[in-house]
C-alpha cells in the first residue's frame, strides 16, 4: 500500500479511544477508504464496512432508521459477524449518497460501545443542510492527492537522499549535483503522473509506462464529470463549464480564469457558487487577489479576481495532448509550461496548509503566490519554468517596498538552492520543505505555558 502523510493523524484519532467520530473528506479517488480500511484492519479486532453508494439495501435501511439504537441494529446486519466493543471500528463510506446519517454522531459517540469513521467525496457540496453534525462529536480531516514527497517515497527515492535535499534547503546551500540533476528528474515525472494513488500505482507497476498512466487519469476526469452531472444539480452546466475551462485558462499568459470564456456576460456574482462547488468537491485550488502583502492577508483579499488550478497536476496534464506530458518528462525548450508549474506550485502550498493568494499592483507587477507562514511571517514566491530563472522584477519591487519590510522572496526554478539577498532560490523538488526555508517552525507551541497574574 502507498505511504501517506495522514495515518499518522489517523493512528492519534484511534488512540483517543473514540472521543470523536472520524469524517474524512476529500476529491475522490484520492484514497480515503483504502487509508480507513488499513486502519480498520491492522488496529482494530472487528472492521466494519458499509459503502451507501454500492450497498443499495444498506442505504435504505440506515435511511429509515428511527434512532440511535435502531441504527446500530441495523448495521449489525451487515456486520457479517460479531461486533466486539471497545474493538470495532464501523465505517460508513460514500456518505455524500445519504449525509443525514451524520446528524446521529453525537448518540453514536456518547453511546461509546464502537468507534466510527466517515468518508465519502464532494462533501463539501452535500453537507449544506446537514453539516450541523454536533461540534466537539466529529473530527474532521481532508485528504489531498499524494504530495511530492509522497509520491518520491512510492517511486522508490530513498529517505537518505530526501533528508539531504531538506538539510540542504534549512542551511540555504546547494544540493550535491548529481542529486540535483535526478531530483528534478523526480519533479518532471510527477507533474507528469500526479498524485492520484491509483495513478501513482499503476506507475510503479507498469514501469513508467506513459499511455497506462493517461489512460487511467482519463477515467478519473470523466469520473469527475460525471459526479458534476450527479450532484451539482441545477448548476451542473455553469460547474461543468467552469471544469472545461480550466485547463484553458492556466494556458495563457495570466493564468486568471477570466470569466466571459464562460459566456459573454458573465459576472463573478452569479457563478460564485459554482466555483465554490468545485472547491469544496476538492477539484479546484482558488487563489484570490491580494493587493498587500500585509497580514493578514485575507485583509485585502479579492474573490472576484481570481486563478482556479486543479487539485492534482497529473491529471491536469492529462487533459491536454500528449505531447505536453512528453515535453515535460523530456524537459523540453519549447512550449511554455508555466502554467503546469504554477499548478504544481498551487497543489504544494495546499499541501503544506497554505491558503492561496496572489498578488498585482499597478506600480509594482504580479507575483504569483503570496503565502503567510504559521508564525505570520509573509512571502511573495515565484514560479519559474523556464530558463530566464533570475528575472523577476515585481519580486524584487515587493522586497524593496519599506512600508511592507518583507525580508524574504522564493524562487522556484530549475536552479540549485541559493541566496542572493533577500531572495530565496530553490530547486522545484525542494517544495516540500518550504516550512523550513520560511520559518514554519516557530508557530511550535508545545511546551508552552500560558498564565494569568494572581488577581
Amino acid at each position: 500500500m502507498l505511504k501517506r502523510k495522514l495515518y499518522r493523524e489517523l493512528l492519534a484519532w484511534h488512540h483517543e479511544h473514540g472521543r470523536k467520530a472520524l469524517l474524512l473528506t476529500g476529491a475522490r479517488q484520492v484514497g480515503k477508504s483504502t487509508l480507513v480500511r488499513k486502519l480498520g484492519n491492522e488496529s482494530y479486532e472487528r472492521f466494519v464496512e458499509i459503502n451507501l453508494a454500492l450497498n443499495d439495501a444498506a442505504r435504505e435501511a440506515l435511511a429509515s432508521s428511527r434512532d440511535m439504537n435502531d441504527f446500530l441494529r441495523r448495521v449489525s446486519l451487515f456486520a457479517d459477524g460479531p461486533m466486539p466493543h471497545g474493538s470495532t471500528l464501523v465505517f460508513i463510506d460514500e456518505v455524500q449518497e445519504l449525509p443525514g446519517v451524520m446528524t446521529m454522531a453525537k448518540a453514536l459517540v456518547e453511546d461509546g460501545r464502537y468507534d466510527y469513521a466517515f468518508s465519502g467525496s464532494m462533501l463539501g457540496t452535500e453537507f449544506k443542510g446537514v453539516r450541523s453534525y454536533p461540534v466537539g462529536f466529529v473530527r474532521e480531516m481532508t485528504l489531498r492527492p499524494m504530495d511530492f514527497e509522497e509520491f518520491m517515497w512510492a517511486a522508490g527515492a530513498s529517505e537518505t537522499a530526501i533528508a539531504e535535499v531538506g538539510d540542504c534547503v534549512a542551511d540555504q546551500k546547494p544540493v550535491e549535483g548529481y542529486l540535483h540533476d535526478a531530483m528534478l528528474s523526480y519533479w518532471r515525472t510527477y507533474l507528469v503522473v500526479g498524485g492520484m494513488p491509483e495513478v501513482v500505482q499503476a506507475f510503479v507497476d507498469s514501469g513508467g509506462d506513459l499511455a497506462e498512466v493517461r489512460e487511467i487519469q482519463s477515467g478519473l476526469v470523466m469520473g469527475y464529470r460525471r459526479d458534476i452531472a450527479k450532484y451539482a444539480g441545477r448548476r451542473a452546466l455553469n460547474v461543468q463549464a467552469i471544469f472545461d475551462q480550466l485547463p484553458l485558462q492556466l494556458d495563457n499568459d495570466s493564468r486568471r480564469f477570466v470569466l466571459n470564456s464562460i459566456n459573454d456576460e458573465a459576472r463573478y456574482n452569479a457563478y460564485r457558487q459554482d466555483f465554490v462547488w468545485l472547491v469544496n468537491a476538492g477539484v479546484g485550488l482558488k487563489t484570490n487577489l491580494v493587493r498587500e502583502p500585509k497580514r493578514p492577508l485575507q485583509i485585502t483579499e479579492r474573490p472576484g479576481m481570481f486563478k482556479l488550478y486543479q487539485s492534482d497536476t497529473g491529471m491536469l496534464v492529462s487533459r491536454y495532448p500528449v505531447q505536453t506530458a512528453r515535453d515535460i518528462y523530456l524537459d523540453s525548450k519549447v512550449p511554455n509550461l508555466g502554467g503546469v508549474y504554477e499548478n504544481a506550485l498551487a497543489q504544494e502550498l495546499v499541501c503544506k496548509g497554505h491558503d492561496l493568494f496572489y498578488y498585482v499592483g499597478k506600480k509594482r507587477g504580479e507575483v504569483d503566490f503570496v503565502i503567510e507562514s504559521d508564525a505570520g511571517r509573509v512571502v511573495p514566491v515565484e514560479a519559474k519554468s523556464g530558463r530566464n530563472t533570475r528575472a523577476h522584477a515585481a519580486l524584487n519591487n515587493l522586497l524593496a517596498a519599506k512600508e511592507y519590510a518583507l525580508d524574504l522572496g522564493v524562487v522556484f526554478s530549475r536552479l540549485n538552492v541559493e541566496r542572493d539577498g533577500k531572495v530565496l532560490y530553490l530547486p522545484w523538488y525542494a517544495v516540500p520543505f518550504t516550512g523550513r526555508a520560511i520559518g514554519n517552525d516557530a508557530h511550535d507551541t508545545r511546551g508552552l505555558r500560558m498564565t494569568l497574574p494572581s488577581l
